[in-house]
């Protein structure tokens, strides 16, 4: 029976076959099921924008015959918005405190990086900020110490022709 893909973003773990070069170990890919992207298809990072990636269309099928590939693949949390179940230390002096909000995103070796919900001083408007550097964390750690956040996404302005 062939491997069922689901789709998210994920880690690889091997080359992918007849497509060694592009599709590496170590890798943040993005694997889609839906529509002309069925059964499976690869995508790659292309550019990151706050923290979060946006993957090159039209990605990369993925062969009938990937030689235990999909098996192969590590399953990562969503990039977004979650809170800390716990403190968190880092560095010499670095600590977020329990609660804290915070956004989880990747590099492009698929290696989690936290980002940490920040007030403006002074105080502009009423809205969070999420610095572009933030603190790289283990994965096995990252996922025993964040819980989901849920939040009211503003539909896209329209803009008046």
């Amino acid at each position: 029976m062939a491997y069922q893909y689901q789709p998210g973003i994920y880690k690889t773990t091997k080359y992918l076959p007849g497509q060694e070069a592009q599709i590496t170990p170590d890798l943040l890919v993005l694997i889609r099921t839906d529509g002309d992207f069925a059964p499976a298809s690869v995508l790659l990072p292309a550019q990151n924008l706050n923290n979060q990636w946006r993957f090159q269309m039209p990605g990369i099928k993925v062969p009938r015959a990937s030689f235990g590939w999909g098996e192969s693949l590590i399953k990562l949390p969503h990039e977004g918005f979650y809170r800390l179940t716990e403190e968190f230390t880092f560095g010499e002096t670095g600590r977020w405190l329990k609660n804290a909000i915070v956004q989880l995103g990747y590099n492009r070796q698929a290696e989690p990086i936290l980002f940490i919900a920040q007030r403006r001083s002074p105080l502009v408007s009423n809205d969070l900020f999420f610095s572009d550097k933030g603190v790289r964390i283990e994965l096995d750690r990252v996922v025993n110490m964040i819980e989901p956040l849920a939040w009211y996404q503003e539909p896209e302005k329209k803009s008046a022709n």
